[in-house]
This record gives C-alpha cells, structure tokens and sequence, in this order.
C-alpha cells in the first residue's frame, strides 16, 4: 500500500461555510516527491508547479471539518492547467471522507470535464459515511515534471440522496415460424405482451428475431428504419408502455443491409440505433455492411447502450459504451464462439459475467432460440437465467447499484479514475 503523510503546518483559514473548504494545507504522497505549492490569497488560488523535477505528485488537502455524516454531498473545483501533457493523469483529485485523523472511511476519484471557456471542471456525488468526522478534497499534481495547476472555486454544497432507480427488464426469446416477417412479428409481439403481463418496463429480444429463420437473403427482408417493422413496434411499446430493444435487418437508401439493434420507448418511439461494427464472417460473405460508432442513448430511466452478438468477442465496444455512460448493455444474440466444449455453458456465464465487471454495467443478453439469455450485476454475479424450455426470464435491475472495493471507494469509480488512455494509443495503431 502506498505511504503518505500531509505536511503538518496549517497554511490559511477561511470564513466557515457549508461550501467553502475551512482549512488547508498541503501535502505529498512523500516529502521528497512533493511539488511546488503556494496559496495566493488575492484569487484565492491553490497553486501547484512542479519546479521543473520528474514525476512529482502532490499538492493540497481542502478541509470540511463541520461536513455531517450521512448526507450526501456534490463537490466540485475548477482546475486552470498550464503546460501539462495529460489532464488524466496530471491534474487529479479525489474527495475523502475521514474516519479519524489517519484513517480513511470512504474516497471517491473526481472526474472531470473540459468547459468551452477552457476550464475544467472536476465534481463528483458521495454521500459521507455515518462513521466519517470530516470531509477533505484533495487535489494535486500527478506524475508530471513540468506544467502548473491552478484550482480555484472549490465547494461542498449538500444535496438529496439519489432517488431509487429500480427497473423490472425481461429477456424473452423462442422460435419464431420463420415463414415471413410478418408471422415473425406477430410471433414476436406475443413474446412482448408476455412479458409486459409479468410486469415488465424492459423488453429485450434476440438478434435478427424478425427475419430470424427465414431462408431468403437478408437484403429481400431487410426493413428502412424507421419504417413498418418499427412503427408496428412502437404502436406496441405505446399500448404496452413498455421499452424495447432488439436486433433486425435493416436496408438503407443506397440498397445496403446491416445488422441493426434498435431500442424503442412509448414517448419518443425510436430512441436510437446501432449498427453491428464486428460482423460475424458468414455475415460479410453475404454482403451485410457494418456500422462504425458505438452511441448511447438516455432513456427514461438512465443510459443504455447495444452490441450485436459478435461484438461480443471483441471487448473494446463494451469499454466505450461504458466510458461513455451507459450503465446497461443489451446483447441480442446467437452465441459465442468460444463457449464449446465440456465447460460450454460455463465459460458463457464466465463471457458475460467478466463483460459485466470489467466495465461495471449490468449486462443483459437474450439469445435465439431460448438456448441461453442472462442477466447480470455489474459486479459479475447472476441475477437470472433462460430456461431453455421456457425462453423467458425477468430481473430488477438496480443502477444505483454499488459495488465497493476493499480499499474504499466502489468498482465503478475506480474503474475510470484508475486508467491511463494517454497510454493505450498502442491499440489503435494501424498495425
């Protein structure tokens, strides 16, 4: 474990406030890394440099000794960087809550954004613990031997605990006739209202389900989206009021068919669509073309996000949606191609549960045929499965769902305060 210490003399002491910081001083993960820091009192003005010497970490510690335990809490400081060459790694902040005077009771990394007047903003939500005495923000300069940050503005404003954020989502599959598309959506709108009967907000149905098993070439059943495959399902999600997500063919303008899963919701209809990036080989020898962005969406509950079967096997689609916010992937899909063997059914619930924790989103996968759909946690456990002779399944999905890490803080805020980008431009090279 790292040590630390902070620098024992009290450097100012400002008007008591619910928002300003009390007291500060300043502090370095070890006295011989610490940088350059300076109060300027005029701008009120935390003031970091690194005097031109390698990899220097440290800064200040922003005290909130009068914070309560149990409320909750939005910090926020803005950063004014000079001559730094990652915000990511070089200006950094973390907000620590204190159980005593050495000992820390919970922590949360800050993110942060870039504002068009070329500040950044770091902020994050935390609720102190019951056990915490005090609050402190702690913001520094991170492994950089040049550049200089300045940190002004910074506040600890309380705010209402999160509202419940509960949503009942069913995976519901089965075999479709397969006749046309048209027997195939009445089959599939059975499948729905079972589903909404049972209680559920959130439908998610498999990959291609509406041509599914029709012998024809994808492109003389493929659909325009929008067009009436998508408007008999929204008609749908409106009676119903009921979200829902699936995977179809769909033809464009200039004549070409991709994969395509679209989510749909009783007020805005289509909410968005995501064409499948990493086709599967028998899809390119047919023709299918393949989508090139990986987008979000905000439904009515939180952010939400889609991948198509064999985006599956590559893990970078599923990083950015998380990075981007999503909170829930939904997976239409036939399988994997590497859950074979005697531990088959293993190494998918394995597949699925590692999806699901490297990115801490709640993966929900529904697969043709019924053979095997699950939903689950982000931290990798199984909230339910398919019965294969069922082809149906229901789970409440909590997204205020946290799951903490030994060290304090939770997976979810680690997950993205813990990367270096700056470093992984290997992956993109075009080799």
């Amino acid at each position: 474990m790292m040590r630390w210490w902070t620098y024992a003399w009290l450097l100012g002491i400002a008007s008591v406030n619910a928002e300003r910081p009390q007291s500060w001083e300043r502090w370095s993960a070890r006295e011989e890394l610490a940088p350059k820091a300076e109060y300027l009192e005029e701008s009120a003005t935390w003031k970091i440099t690194s005097g031109n010497r390698p990899m220097r970490h440290g800064g200040w510690d922003l005290h909130w000794p009068d914070a309560k335990p149990g409320q909750w809490y939005r910090f926020g400081i803005d950063c004014h960087a000079k001559g730094i060459e990652s915000i990511h790694d070089n200006a950094h902040a973390e907000l620590i809550f204190w159980k005593n005077a050495d000992k820390r009771a919970d922590w949360q990394h800050v993110g942060f954004r870039k504002l068009k007047d070329g500040r950044i903003r770091f902020s994050v939500t935390a609720q102190m613990p019951t056990n915490a005495v005090k609050a402190t923000a702690r913001v520094m300069l991170r492994w950089a031997g040049s550049g200089e940050l300045r940190w002004t503005n910074p506040t600890l404003e309380p705010v209402k605990a999160p509202a419940p954020r509960k949503l009942k989502t069913a995976i519901i599959t089965g075999r479709p006739p397969g006749t046309s598309v048209e027997a195939n959506l009445k089959f599939t709108e059975q499948l729905i209202r079972r589903a909404t009967k049972a209680g559920a907000k959130v439908v998610c149905l498999p990959e291609v389900i509406t041509t599914w098993r029709i012998k024809e070439d994808a492109e003389n059943v493929a659909s325009p989206i929008p067009g009436p495959v998508t408007q008999r399902l929204e008609k749908i999600a409106r009676e119903l009021q009921v979200d829902i997500n699936l995977s179809m063919h769909e033809i464009d303008d200039e004549g070409l068919v991709y994969n395509t899963a679209v989510y749909i919701d009783p007020k805005q209809g289509i909410v968005g669509k995501y064409r499948k990036v990493h086709l599967a080989v028998g899809e390119r020898w047919k023709g299918i073309t393949p989508g090139g962005e990986f987008p979000v969406w905000k439904t009515s509950y939180g952010k939400a996000g889609m991948l198509i079967c064999y985006d599956n096997v590559h893990p970078e689609g599923h990083r950015i949606l998380s990075q981007k916010g999503a909170e829930v992937i939904f997976l239409p899909i036939m399988g994997d191609p590497r859950a074979v063997g005697n531990r088959a059914y293993e190494k998918w619930l394995q597949i699925m549960s590692v999806r699901a924790m490297d990115n801490h989103v709640w993966m929900v996968v529904c697969q043709n045929n019924g053979d095997r759909g699950v939903i689950i946690r982000p931290d990798g456990e199984l909230m339910t499965e398919v019965d294969p002779g069922d082809g149906f399944a229901m789970a409440e999905i909590d997204l205020n769902f946290r799951h903490d890490s030994w060290i304090g803080s939770d997976f979810l805020n680690r997950n993205w305060g813990e990367r270096r980008p700056t470093l992984y431009r290997e992956l993109v090279k075009d080799r």
